[in-house]
């Protein structure tokens, strides 16, 4: 079963947010300039961090990783201008 997961950064390397961004949209879609919604299916979260791991300096970057709950994501709000929902409730980006 899927499951969201809201991923948000701070990288202080252009190259490596330029990957990690370029990377994250393979599994999901950008919500804020570095902030990620993904929908990852079972193990994939594993292999996300992976991923992240690989790419950050761990020094210099941080990363934060939160698992919605079915009942948080149902609780959800989006106020303003949002981009539209698809059927997978994701966002579609609109840039």
């Amino acid at each position: 079963m899927a499951m969201i997961v809201i991923l948000a950064y701070d990288v202080s390397a252009d190259s490596r947010r330029t990957r990690l961004a370029a990377a994250l949209e393979s599994w999901g879609y950008r919500i804020q300039e570095s902030v990620f919604q993904l929908r990852l299916e079972d193990g994939e979260l594993d292999e996300v961090r992976e991923r992240v791991n690989d790419i950050i300096d761990s020094r210099d970057d941080v990363v934060h990783i939160y698992p919605l709950c079915t009942n948080c994501l149902g609780r959800a709000e989006v106020h303003g201008t949002a981009p539209a929902l698809d059927d997978g409730g994701l966002y579609r980006g609109v840039w």
